[in-house]
């Protein structure tokens, strides 16, 4: 009975922390998401973010990589985190070569 008590325990634990985990990064954020926008005025509060990759779609370019550049501009980090997960997903092989989020 005890040894069940503690089971129950431990997993009514692993379940109400599991959440916040999975609140770290949103995944619900589009890759057009965000504006675009110049680099921010410094005390703006402006959240930009910059991911540089490459892809290698077929439909774009039959014959290597085609560059995928994008800068845009978000509210907050947690938008900016988001649409960078997005972009690594879409866009992450071969590893980008650069992605941030930087808020001015």
């Amino acid at each position: 009975m005890m040894k069940t008590s503690c089971l129950l325990l431990l997993l009514m634990i692993g379940f109400s922390l599991s959440p916040a985990y999975a609140a770290g990064i949103r995944k619900d954020v589009d890759e057009y998401a965000g504006s675009r926008c110049n680099t921010p005025a410094k005390g703006s509060g402006i959240v930009a973010g910059y991911f540089s990759g490459v892809t290698d779609n077929p439909i774009v370019s039959s014959d290597g990589f085609v560059p995928v550049d994008r800068f845009r501009c978000f509210k907050s980090m947690d938008e900016c985190r988001g649409w960078l997960y997005t972009m690594e997903s879409l866009y992450g092989s071969p590893p980008p070569r650069a992605t941030k989020c930087t808020r001015f």
